[in-house]
């Protein structure tokens, strides 16, 4: 199938590049027509605060909520009680109401928003109500609500959005951090091909998945919620494996001109071969994705959705559009006889469709192919000169594989250490960048009001029967203990729902949403305060709001964190069961996956919650972790590391079914392939980098936790730990039971699509020497390289 998909599109390059092109113009059109939707509701089926949310219901209201849009005079300004302050805010509010969507907007000069007052009359804010939910806020709704608030500005009064304003407000494009990436891939893509034409090949496949890949995200927003950082994920993991998975094409295509092969032919063998690879690689990523889906949560569901159509379409590209820009570009795609032989990208890449031995039908036909290999234009390196630098680091692991093992591991054990004390915690406004809205406002009301008028909670109380008022003994037994918990420091007034049945109270805490002594509050309330007020009553009480919501949101990953885990082992070691067919081969790398994930927890925690070098990240200190952030991580690491194992252990595999020595193998192996995964690791890893430059902490926690892992499993593990493993453990390396041999389906990772089925490599029975037939046409040499 491989092949006859190579072929079909090389064969009709322009029609191919035509309807990705064409895919790309119509999605771009309907994000043009409906826009990007994010969202950042947190879902938690079964947890107290969705109970509370949804009882909340009975309550009528905006589909927004109140939104604050905080005003503030320095000491030395007009106090906002003065009069003509009031006239100025006044006409302010007047002007917002009049916005689309606004629904109403409540002054502190009204009853009903007195406590939106500071006691020193320098700090307030207006509530204001759209038709439109947190999803629907998009940055030219804050902006429309912002500029008819001229009259309060022009009084002299600063005006801050606030809640899902500022956050619709400081929403910013990462198309710098993508820019920059892409021109990091190019550099290094030139450095290694030495051609302007190869370099660019990479990137553009790469940014015509990215595009699609980002407008099918941001469509998907306006059926599920889908958080801002879905989009920003999917950006930075499609650029990635595009970039990598059309280099690995793109260095095999290159060799097979260079031996000979018409571009044709070489674009068809180049799907059926690394082509395979990238499918199987990017199935594996997505696998690992998949198991989000066991924590049970809405918003891991679109944190892994993003990213793994990110990563489909990133394959679908290397499959479809890569093969029509080989026959397009043709030629100047190969290597030239002048050109420099010591470039990593060209060195010779390994076929592991030889790990079945040799055959005749491993190759399909091919046209005119050079007679040897040997005389073929362009630097394609024999295996004794390959990777020359990668095969001397090979050799000295060789020569001491338990020192190099043990000191690979004591410095993964140093990166890892700070990951013990990482904990789920909860970012707010405060963690943001001082510059963004969303800090401001956040550092405005805390000033004010107290840092918990910035997270607020929602207590909701089910009663069996109507209350007779918000003065019911009932419902004041229950205000009367809110008010006694300690943390708490302020409860409003109870609201009663029209029929009576459902009390609601806004509990303050004395601390920041994301103090660990809030979510200590939240405990309070829910297992001492509310169950002894409420007690044989039959009453239904439930905490909710942000706090909350982050508090049974953490809880639940950590509960689930240890069957994710579990559930991407194992199916990392099936994959690579089925793929060579060995026991100890998929053990050792899906346990040797983990290094490369704990050093990067560790340098995340050290980083953030930590603190260190916070600075120069561009972080006022240490930030807590939320908990999909490393729960996304590893599924997505454990996913990328697999391409670069398979890449790997294909080299060693076939070396050793050619030579029967293991520890030369493991040294030709590495020396073959270590150029190439260093090549493409460092383009993940600048990818990665770039995206430091988001103001969003959780951005930079992703972006310096992917780059850690991924230069850490490039060179650590696949060039000290996994080579060092594998000479210890020499013959037993592929040992495999005969009835999991005889249970197992034969599967081609990287080969031919006419490949016998795998076996171990046999000697031709002898029989009468065939007498050379002169009209025959000369043998055909092909070199597996």
């Amino acid at each position: 199938m491989f092949v006859s998909v190579g072929r079909w599109c090389a064969r009709r390059p322009k029609r191919t590049i035509a309807a990705w092109l064409l895919l790309l113009l119509a999605l771009g059109a309907a994000v043009a027509l409906c826009g990007r939707v994010t969202s950042e509701a947190v879902s938690i089926p079964g947890s107290d605060s969705q109970a509370a949310a949804d009882a909340a219901r009975a309550f009528p209201g905006s589909a927004s909520g109140k939104q604050p849009l905080v005003l503030h005079t320095g000491a030395g300004g007009a106090d906002l009680t003065s009069a003509g302050a009031r006239d100025a805010v006044a006409a302010a509010a007047r002007n917002i109401a009049g916005v689309d969507h606004v629904v109403a907007v409540t002054t502190p000069y009204e009853g009903a928003g007195r406590a939106a007052m500071s006691a020193d009359g320098h700090t307030a804010f207006l509530s204001v109500e759209l038709d439109v939910t947190d999803r629907d806020i998009t940055p030219e709704v804050t902006r429309r609500i912002v500029d008819a608030a001229r009259p309060a500005e022009a009084a002299g009064i600063e005006v801050t959005p606030g809640g899902s304003l500022a956050a619709a407000a400081d929403k910013g494009s990462t198309r710098h951090s993508e820019i920059i990436g892409l021109l990091a891939a190019l550099a290094i893509l030139w450095f290694g091909f030495r051609s302007a034409v190869a370099a660019t090949v990479p990137l553009i496949a790469a940014v015509v998945g990215l595009g699609v890949s980002l407008s099918v995200v941001g469509l998907l927003g306006h059926l599920m919620d889908m958080p801002s950082a879905g989009s920003t994920i999917a950006a930075m993991i499609g650029l990635g494996v595009g970039v990598d998975y059309s280099l690995f094409c793109l260095t095999r295509f290159r060799e097979l001109l260079g031996d000979g092969a018409s571009v044709e032919d070489a674009a068809a063998l180049t799907t059926a071969a690394s082509g395979k690879a990238v499918a199987f690689a990017g199935c594996a990523v997505v696998a690992a994705l998949a198991s989000l889906a066991l924590g049970g949560l809405p918003l891991l569901h679109a944190l892994a959705l993003a990213p793994g159509i990110a990563v489909l379409v990133a394959v679908a590209a290397t499959l479809t559009l890569l093969p029509a820009l080989f026959a397009l570009l043709g030629r100047s795609l190969a290597p030239t006889p002048t050109a420099a032989a010591p470039v990593a990208l060209d060195s010779a890449v390994p076929d592991p469709a030889a790990v079945r031995g040799p055959a005749a039908s491993d190759v399909p036909a091919l046209g005119p192919v050079a007679p040897d290999a040997a005389t073929a234009s362009g630097p394609v390196a024999t295996d004794a000169a390959a990777g020359g630098g990668w095969r001397r680091i090979a050799e000295r692991v060789a020569r001491q594989p338990w020192r190099h093992l043990i000191g690979a591991l004591l410095l993964v054990a140093v990166l890892a250490a700070p990951a013990a004390g990482l904990t789920f915690g909860q970012l707010d406004g405060g963690d943001k960048v001082s510059s963004t809205a969303s800090r401001t406002a956040y550092d405005r009301l805390a000033g004010a009001f107290g840092p918990g008028a910035n997270g607020p909670l929602q207590v909701t109380d089910a009663l069996p029967d109507p209350a007779s008022g918000p003065t019911d003994p009932r419902v004041d037994k229950v205000t009367d203990a809110l008010k006694d918990t300690p943390g708490v420091a302020a409860v409003g007034p109870p609201q009663l729902s029209p029929d009576g049945r459902t009390a609601r109270w806004q509990v303050t805490p004395t601390t920041a949403p994301g103090d660990p002594e809030t979510a200590r509050l939240v405990h309070r309330l829910r297992e001492s305060t509310l169950p002894a007020a409420t007690a044989d009553t039959g009453h239904d009480a439930h905490v909710s709001g942000a706090p909350a919501a982050q508090l049974d949101l953490n809880d639940r990953l950590s509960r689930r964190l240890p069957a994710i885990i579990a559930f991407v082992l194992v199916i990392a070691a099936l994959l690579l069961l089925l793929a060579f067919r060995s026991v100890v081969v998929a053990a050792t790398a899906a346990v040797l996956n983990l290094v490369s994930v704990a050093a990067a927890y560790g340098v995340l925690t050290a980083l953030f919650q930590q603190g260190w070098g916070a600075g120069a990240l561009g972080l006022d200190g240490p930030v807590p972790i939320p908990g999909y952030v490393p729960l996304l991580m590893f599924a997505v690491l454990f996913g990328l590391s697999m391409d670069y194992e398979v890449f790997l252990l294909s080299a060693v595999r076939e070396a050793y079914l050619k030579s029967g020595d293991h520890r030369g193998s493991v040294i030709t192996g590495l020396a073959r392939t270590g150029g190439i995964i260093t090549s493409a690791a460092l383009i993940m890893v600048c990818v990665f980098l770039s995206y430091l430059l988001s103001d969003d902490p959780v951005v930079k926690m992703f972006g310096i936790g992917l780059a850690t892992a991924v230069a850490l499993d490039a060179t650590l593990v696949r060039g000290l730990l996994v080579p060092a493993a594998m000479i210890l453990l020499g013959k037993a390396n592929w040992w495999l039971p005969g009835w999991l041999d005889r249970a197992l389906p034969r599967i081609d990772i990287e080969g031919g699509d006419h490949a016998p089925p795998p076996g171990p490599a046999t000697e031709p029975e002898p029989g009468p020497e065939a007498e050379p037939d002169p009209e025959a046409a000369p043998p055909v040499t092909v070199r597996k390289t």
